[in-house]
């Protein structure tokens, strides 16, 4: 674009508030694409937890194969979840959870009635 006469006289050439606005739609637009992959950032990272939580309940079918679904319970041992059948668990593996209200309760001895 070609000076004009007005350019003369004015402090600034116009072509300065052309790339002015330019700018300023540059700065805009960039603060949207940060915000968008901070957001594409956090999405990716909830999908990695689910991906995790999936692989967790699927592997009720490699290790409990034999099992009643409602007798399994999510345990933990040395902060590692696993799943644990209260029916076939010894008292040695429970022993060797960590500790909680049901593993408390499944080392009571159990009394005999008539």
């Amino acid at each position: 674009m070609e000076p004009s006469i007005l350019d003369y006289y004015n402090d600034y050439p116009s072509i300065i508030k052309i790339i002015d606005a330019l700018n300023e739609e540059n700065n805009r637009l960039q603060g949207v694409l940060d915000s968008t992959k901070d957001e594409l950032d956090s999405t990716k990272d909830k999908l990695d937890s689910t991906k995790g939580e999936l692989e967790f309940y699927k592997s009720i079918f490699k290790t409990h194969r034999n099992s009643v679904v409602y007798n399994l319970y999510i345990k933990y041992k040395d902060k590692q979840r696993l799943w644990i059948d209260k029916i076939r668990t010894d008292k040695y593996e429970l022993q060797q959870l960590d500790e909680d209200k049901d593993i408390i309760e499944w080392l009571k001895p159990v009394r005999c009635e008539r």
